[in-house]
């Protein structure tokens, strides 16, 4: 829900506005765990039954104000003050299996268990000068903003035992835009943005739904503050028909919530908490260009991206002292893309290339991985009004360990499609998903402290039927 008021008070461009903005959110989610874990060392077996029950609900609102005074040479001082509160409560309660009841107990575990309520709200204060002329236009200021966390659990915690955490955040903010012609600009934003850690983060709940990945909250945490440095470049040739997008951007992250993970030899349990630590950041540039040849049926396309990324956290061996743990990550992509177009057909050959780099400086361990893709896509217009469009991708992954269909597959999808009524507003399409059978869904995940293959379901061969009816109430 939203509200918005605004008033000019004068013709040189003094004016007021006021904004309020409301949310609400609720969830409960209620699931049964059954895990066997087998202990080879001591050749033993635990079994754990639970039932776990989540309700998780909040609001939250924000008031801003903005307030804009005229200076000289069409410049105006803008003063912006927001203030925001939320208020998340998150509940879970735990019931381990009763073998003499033969079903999970009553009362729930203490230990597993948890109330938790946090509050957060935060205070910005913007100072800016801005300005509009005919090639540029900026905006040039600077940001305060306090933040403040209080939480508390409600089951264990004494109502005056409330953990508080404040931090004072200060950016400057920057907006700038230069207007080369009509179609070629170029804009610099910098600017810094606070963000309160999740409540699944601070609840001071051991989750062991998974016996061998222990989680436990941390209500101690921090805010976190990232500041953002982004350059864009934008170029349109109507003659050529040529479009260039170029893209820089540097992120800084103060506090930023990262794990701390220990790990105990003698069980292979792993147990993870989240903590606050400086040193993340990344770097990112891209480019693409789409531009027909001298040729009209003929279009290339091509996608060029480049990240650097820095992530650290903490690994603990056998309750030792934490040893940070930096990971430092290399990402490259590129694709390339070129199309054949008639009245009667439109043909597209692809290749592509995802390339990761990664090094552990504690395990001093690299990890090298290539993703290839190769693929084509056709587009029939057949007689009444019909279409007809296929695309078949071959996927190659090395550098995994990966065998069968999730080192190497072909995707091979298919669909028919007509366009009904006088002014072909209703399209019906019917549509053949992974008629070969080889969809696999895996992914990779690399954070300072592990690197993941997680394998998940595919729904396989299948087919669907849409009816898109698109409806125009402009103008009547």
């Amino acid at each position: 829900m939203m509200l918005q008021l605004s008033r000019k008070l004068s013709r040189l461009g003094r004016n007021v506005a006021l904004k309020v903005d409301y949310g609400t959110n609720a969830s409960s989610t209620d699931r049964k765990s059954l895990s066997t874990t087998r202990y080879f060392k001591n050749n033993t077996k635990k079994i754990q039954n639970q039932k776990i029950e989540d309700d998780v609900d909040g609001y939250n609102y924000r008031v801003q104000l903005v307030y804009v005074e005229p200076l000289p040479w069409r410049h105006f001082l803008q003063l912006r003050y927001s203030y925001q509160y939320k208020v998340n409560n998150s509940d879970r309660f735990v019931y381990d299996w009763d073998k003499e009841l033969e079903e999970f107990a009553p009362d729930f575990d203490e230990d597993s268990s948890n109330r938790f309520e946090n509050q957060y709200s935060n205070h910005l204060v913007n100072l800016a000068i801005r300005t509009s002329q005919k090639k540029y236009n900026y905006n040039i200021g600077v940001d305060f903003e306090p933040q403040k966390s209080v939480s508390h659990s409600l089951l264990s915690d004494a109502p005056e035992d409330q953990l508080e955490r404040s931090v004072m955040n200060f950016s400057p903010t920057v907006n700038f835009r230069y207007k080369f012609s009509k179609r070629t600009r170029l804009q610099i934003v910098y600017r810094g943005k606070g963000k309160q850690p999740s409540v699944r983060d601070l609840q001071p709940v051991t989750d062991r739904t998974n016996p061998l990945n222990i989680r436990v909250g941390n209500p101690s945490l921090k805010p976190s503050y990232t500041n953002t440095f982004t350059l864009n470049f934008n170029s349109y040739n109507t003659k050529h028909q040529r479009n260039m997008v170029a893209t820089a951007l540097f992120e800084n992250t103060i506090n930023n919530v990262t794990n701390q993970v220990t790990y105990d030899s003698e069980t292979g349990v792993r147990t993870t908490s989240p903590v606050n630590m400086n040193g993340n950041w990344r770097a990112m540039g891209s480019f693409s260009l789409n531009t027909p040849f001298k040729n009209r049926s003929w279009i290339f396309r091509t996608y060029s991206y480049l990240q650097y990324r820095n992530q650290n956290g903490y690994t603990t061996l056998n309750k030792e002292e934490p040893v940070k743990t930096s990971v430092q990550h290399l990402t490259g992509r590129e694709r390339l893309r070129l199309t054949y177009r008639t009245r009667q057909m439109e043909l597209t050959g692809l290749v592509g290339l995802i390339y990761n780099n990664s090094y552990n400086d504690v395990r001093e361990k690299r990890t090298e991985t290539f993703d290839y893709q190769a693929g084509t896509q056709l587009q029939l217009y057949l007689p009444w009004g019909m279409e007809l469009y296929n695309d078949l991708t071959y996927s190659l992954r090395t550098g995994y360990g990966y065998e069968g269909y999730a080192k190497e597959n072909f995707m091979w999808n298919c669909q028919l499609s007509k366009a009904f009524l006088k002014k072909k507003q209703l399209l019906i399409r019917f549509k053949i998903y992974d008629i070969l059978h080889q969809d696999i869904s895996l992914i990779r995940t690399i954070t300072a402290t592990a690197i993941r293959d997680t394998d998940y379901n595919a729904l396989g061969s299948y087919f669907m039927v849409h009816a898109i009816l698109r409806l125009n109430m402009m103008g009547r």
